[in-house]
């Protein structure tokens, strides 16, 4: 038998140019639409839902929340009043050491160009009075306590305070000045000054050969003088043969060779008594002149070989010279006076702040703290201003606060300060009020007034009761206040007080 064939139905165009798969996929898409277009529309719903509200839902949403109360534990704690700035350690005054001069000594005539020899001191290094800083062409450099500085050669002779001051250094140091006036360079200011070059172990400086020569003219003129009152005092024998003299008779009856009245006293003859005078006088001049000729001469502390400094001890700042080199500015720096420490205290808390209040002093560099006091409170000071030029350059401004008005706080402290502490800027904590130890404290919004004057805080109880305790408010610090209850109350650390609603 043949098959017989079944005739299919021919294929839309439609079908016929969609790639298989395509119908499950736009099935898809069609469902996807649906789901977002619902979602839209139950959305929109909700919102229009939330628009609409009854009068008396919208009364009850503006409505105002319960009342509801704020509290705050009670604490124990120290309370300080405080004011926090901040300051630098500034050094004293400085002092370059610069000696400009050799003097003559009986080691060597001075002179020639100063040439450094040797460093007795490197920087950072402490000096006290009589303490040899350098040698400058063998001549020592002494540090002497004193606040005139050496301005002159201090020679014999010479009066004035710095000879004064020089006095006084050296009888301080054990070295007697004898009888000496004050504040005049005599004998005994000589031998004290040769005293102490003795002690140090350096030839004693002298005035040089100008001096010592004027000695020397003024001792000849007085031994030329002295000769001649010798003379005239002691006239040579006269007459002829050796033999004596023989007396001549006059018209007068008197020897011929007899001495004029008022020569025969004195030996001299007739008209010697006025010329012995005259040398007798003359003699007594030129020993004065010898006097004031010694007076001037000898030992004598030159300038270039002493620095007065105001305060001892003080500290080498800086060496700038080595040994070799000829002097031609600062052999080496000192300070003296020790460290300050002036702080910048903003304009609106000087008032607060008084001298004496005790004084916090914190380096961060190294975590020290420091005991201090307020010195002094300074005037106003404005950076660039005229009036303010002065002080300004006197308290060295903190970082940052260079261009803003402030008060100079002047600190001083209760042992000296550690001279490793210079250029440091501090923390500078000043305390106005401080309890001793711990005491029991709120909020300051806690603190009630009655119209009678009274003051007490309200407590609140865990089950919603409150009480009111009578306080006596002290020191107030950081927003808290010291309480101490009234007789009979009791309040207690970590018990809640109302501070607000």
């Amino acid at each position: 038998m043949e098959a017989v064939e079944t005739p299919q139905p021919e294929a839309t165009a439609a079908e016929a140019a969609t790639p298989a798969g395509a119908a499950p996929r736009r099935r898809r898409r069609l469902i996807v639409v649906i789901a977002l277009v619902a979602a839209v529309t139950a959305g929109g719903g909700m919102w229009a839902a939330t628009l609409i509200r009854s009068p008396e839902q919208a009364a009850a949403d503006t409505k105002a929340p319960p009342a509801s109360v704020l509290t705050a534990p009670v604490v124990q704690r120290v309370l300080s009043n405080t004011t926090v700035l901040r300051g630098v350690f500034t050094a004293g005054q400085s002092f370059p050491v610069q000696p400009g001069a050799v003097a003559a000594s009986a080691g060597g005539p001075g002179g020639g160009t100063p040439i450094v020899t040797a460093l007795k001191v490197g920087s950072g290094d402490a000096v006290d009075s009589g303490q040899v800083l350098a040698e400058v062409s063998g001549r020592p450099v002494i540090a002497l306590p004193g606040s005139i500085p050496a301005y002159r050669d201090m020679a014999p002779g010479e009066s004035g305070g710095d000879i004064g001051q020089l006095q006084d250094v050296l009888r301080n140091m054990g070295y007697s000045t004898g009888g000496d006036d004050k504040e005049y360079f005599g004998a005994g200011t000589k031998a004290a000054v040769t005293r102490l070059y003795q002690k140090l172990g350096y030839p004693v400086p002298t005035t040089g050969d100008q001096t010592a020569a004027a000695v020397r003219t003024a001792q000849q003129a007085v031994d030329q003088a002295r000769q001649a009152v010798q003379d005239l005092e002691s006239p040579p024998a006269r007459g002829g043969g050796g033999g004596e003299p023989t007396a001549t008779a006059t018209k007068s009856g008197a020897p011929a060779n007899a001495p004029a009245a008022g020569a025969a006293a004195t030996g001299a003859p007739a008209g010697g008594a006025a010329a012995l005078a005259r040398a007798r006088a003359d003699l007594t001049a030129k020993q004065q002149d010898l006097a004031r000729a010694q007076a001037k001469d000898g030992p004598q502390l030159p300038a270039a070989e002493v620095v007065f400094l105001p305060a001892l001890p003080a500290r080498v700042g800086a060496v700038g010279a080595k040994v070799g080199d000829k002097v031609t500015g600062p052999v080496l720096t000192l300070t003296a006076g020790g460290l300050n420490l002036t702080g910048h205290l903003l304009p609106g808390d000087a008032p607060l702040v008084k001298p004496g209040m005790n004084v916090t002093v914190l380096s961060e560099t190294t975590g020290a703290q420091l005991s201090a006091k307020v010195g002094s409170v300074g005037a106003l000071v404005t950076p660039g201003s005229p009036a303010g030029g002065g002080a300004a350059s006197a308290a060295p401004a903190a970082p940052g606060a260079a261009a803003d008005p402030y008060v100079p706080l002047v600190i001083t402290p209760d042992a000296p300060w550690d001279p490793a502490l210079e250029g440091q800027d501090v923390r500078i904590t000043v305390v106005a009020a401080s309890t001793q130890g711990e005491v029991l404290a709120v909020p300051s919004s806690a603190i009630s007034s009655g119209v009678d004057g009274r003051t007490s805080v309200s407590v609140a109880g865990a089950d919603g009761t409150r009480r009111t305790v009578e306080v006596t408010a002290g020191v107030a610090a950081d927003g808290f206040v010291e309480v101490r209850p009234a007789a009979g109350a009791e309040l207690r650390p970590g018990e809640q007080v109302v501070v607000g609603r």
